[in-house]
């Protein structure tokens, strides 16, 4: 008698009958599985991840079931020939490996790998959204006094040109940030200088010529103590970013004429 697992390989295995085989696959799992806290299965990577109670604990792809692995669990499916879950070709989640083929066709043994990996990813630690954030004075603690009295001049500057605009400290970036709503502009101290950073800089009119390249698309003003400080173009600036959103954001919708 052929186990439904290896049923479902030489389904999906057979030309024409992948969708078929993806279907019935994803019932399986959800029926064997159910016993799961809050079990769901939401589509992604052209598949499914697997979830219970929330937690990512397993995708389904392709027909084929890949489990959330660590140090400890991945020796065995390592020993049973299984790799990691590639996305893509450049893409691979090495925390995730295949569920062995003689797992498949057990719902028992498959149902107990399955409660091993819910535990290993609920044990993981969260990942973080974004950049940690701090406060500005924060960012600009350990610089020279030259250096934090330039930072809060600029400071002043944006917030008076953009009294709307969110402001936060960013660790990992060692900067200040602004967003209103988009991420605008940016206060970058340095050990001699202080950077007034544009996200889109390389899209703003710069008549004054006082923006310096950064990379792609970020320019930047190159501030220094001591030295005048360009309060007119400044503003300008600011105000020219405020305006200028991301790539591919400010294009005017095109609305539908009836005809």
């Amino acid at each position: 008698m052929i186990g439904r697992g290896k049923a479902r390989r030489m389904a999906r295995d057979e030309e024409g009958f992948e969708a078929k085989a993806r279907d019935s696959m994803q019932e399986w799992v959800e029926t064997c599985l159910a016993v799961l806290p809050n079990l769901d299965v939401r589509r992604m990577f052209g598949g499914a991840g697997i979830y219970a109670d929330g937690t990512m604990f397993g995708i389904l792809h392709k027909g084929r079931v890949y489990l959330k692995t660590d140090e400890r669990t991945r020796a065995a499916f390592v020993e049973r020939g299984a790799g990691p879950f590639r996305a893509t070709k450049k893409l691979v989640l090495k925390s995730y490996y295949e569920l062995p083929a003689d797992v498949l066709d057990d719902d028992a043994e498959f149902l107990s790998w399955c409660r091993g990996a819910v535990e290993i990813a609920e044990a993981a630690p969260a990942k973080p959204k974004g950049p940690a954030k701090v406060s500005p004075s924060q960012i600009l603690a350990g610089h020279s006094r030259p250096i934090r009295d330039l930072a809060e001049r600029l400071r002043k500057l944006v917030r008076e040109a953009a009294p709307d605009a969110t402001e936060a400290g960013y660790a990992g970036w060692r900067l200040i940030g602004y967003r209103s709503p988009h991420y605008f502009c940016f206060i970058a101290p340095q050990a001699d200088h202080v950077r007034l950073g544009f996200e889109h800089g390389v899209r703003l009119a710069d008549p004054d010529g006082i923006l310096e390249p950064m990379g792609k698309q970020v320019r930047f003003v190159r501030t220094v103590p001591g030295r005048p400080l360009p309060t007119v173009a400044i503003e300008r600036l600011i105000q020219r970013a405020l305006r200028t959103l991301p790539a591919g954001r400010d294009a005017p919708r095109r609305q539908k004429v009836n005809r």
